[in-house]
């Protein structure tokens, strides 16, 4: 990728780590995506995370400098949008495995059937030369864009502000939060959870600080995603055939399991009381 950075060691110390690891996160997303054959599970999971990462990053930054970075965030979900549907397979493969009380038979029929739905995305996640170098040219507009920021717009404070309109947000989408509440309001608190632990982890090390509540976050965020991971695997059961009574009733208590957890978190991490 391009080289070099106008962020010189003049520059702010803060904005000049962010972004140089975001562009770090940039450069591995495409040694991961941009390679021969279909992709490897692992390949696709942390590109997927390090997309989300970046997008995160992206918001930071126009919050803190009001900068227009709506291109750089259209790219990079461009790309994570060709990741999707086999990630989803494989969390639900792997979710299937965590829960033994749904009956052997059941289980293996299920498998089957996600396995078979894995193969037809795979061969088609299968990336030609062609797509790859769009990937890559998409990799290289975010990095672009980053690497012409002014560093003179952004300051500690400013950072620290986008950082704290992200628990903001957070906060908002938790209130009203309850057992019953449909499945797509904790999605959206995890999108926001995760959107400020993410910052959080680029403004700590850029800092070179601590930060404790980025260890309270990143437990919302694994409660909220089997929480997510038990619905999507719910919805392609159903989808697929598969969600037989023995299948329906383990995961609506699995799901009610981890439901509550959330909630007992969300008023540990964001003080509210529903």
């Amino acid at each position: 990728m391009n080289s070099p950075s106008p962020h010189s060691a003049t520059s702010p110390p803060a904005i000049t780590a962010l972004v140089e690891a975001m562009i770090s996160r940039l450069d591995e997303t495409g040694r991961l995506v941009c390679t021969p054959g279909p992709l490897a599970e692992t390949a696709v999971h942390e590109a997927r995370k390090n997309l989300k990462s970046i997008r995160a990053g992206l918001r930071m930054l126009r919050d803190a400098g009001g900068v227009d970075l709506s291109r750089a965030n259209g790219l990079c979900r461009d790309v994570g949008r060709l990741l999707s549907g086999l990630r989803d397979i494989d969390v639900c493969l792997l979710s299937l495995e965590g829960l033994p009380e749904i009956p052997t038979d059941s289980r293996r029929e299920l498998t089957i059937r996600l396995q078979a739905r894995r193969e037809e995305l795979h061969e088609a996640r299968a990336l030609d030369e062609a797509a790859q170098g769009e990937i890559a040219a998409d990799l290289r507009g975010i990095e672009d864009e980053l690497r012409a920021l002014d560093p003179g717009r952004f300051s500690t404070a400013s950072l620290v502000q986008a950082v704290n309109r992200s628990r903001k947000l957070g906060e908002k989408r938790c209130r009203g939060l309850e057992p019953a509440s449909d499945a797509e309001k904790f999605h959206d608190v995890r999108k926001a959870a995760k959107r400020e632990l993410y910052q959080r982890r680029y403004l700590a090390a850029s800092r070179q600080i601590d930060d404790p509540r980025i260890d309270a976050l990143d437990g919302l965020g694994e409660h909220l995603g089997r929480h997510q991971d038990l619905c999507v695997l719910r919805e392609l059961a159903a989808e697929l055939g598969g969600l037989t009574e023995e299948v329906a009733n383990v995961l609506d208590a699995e799901t009610l399991r981890e439901r509550s957890e959330c909630l007992d978190r969300v008023r540990q991490v964001y003080g509210i009381r529903q």
